[in-house]
């Protein structure tokens, strides 16, 4: 694993986080009080935080597990993006 790889992993992921903050706000689901910006530093932090914890418990290497985890963060963008409505 290298810093590059890393470094994408990470990238991806606040990318991710961003574009899935931005389908909650457009549904009006951001929680109160918190910027768009706030919401992706969170999903991004937790998104974070579960690849290291895969990759402590030796069940794969952080940029798969980081891999993976961006994956749902964009089928989970993509499903809202479906919905119509609030």
């Amino acid at each position: 694993m290298t810093i590059q790889q890393v470094m994408a992993q990470r990238q991806r992921l606040f990318r991710a986080a961003g574009l899935l903050a931005l389908e909650y706000e457009r549904l009006g689901r951001t929680p109160d009080g918190w910027s768009i910006a706030h919401h992706q530093e969170v999903i991004a932090k937790e998104a974070i935080e579960q690849a290291e914890n895969m990759a402590a418990t030796g069940a794969m290497l952080w940029t798969h597990a980081a891999s993976m985890i961006a994956e749902k963060l964009e089928e989970n963008t993509t499903g809202l993006q479906k919905v119509r409505t609030p």
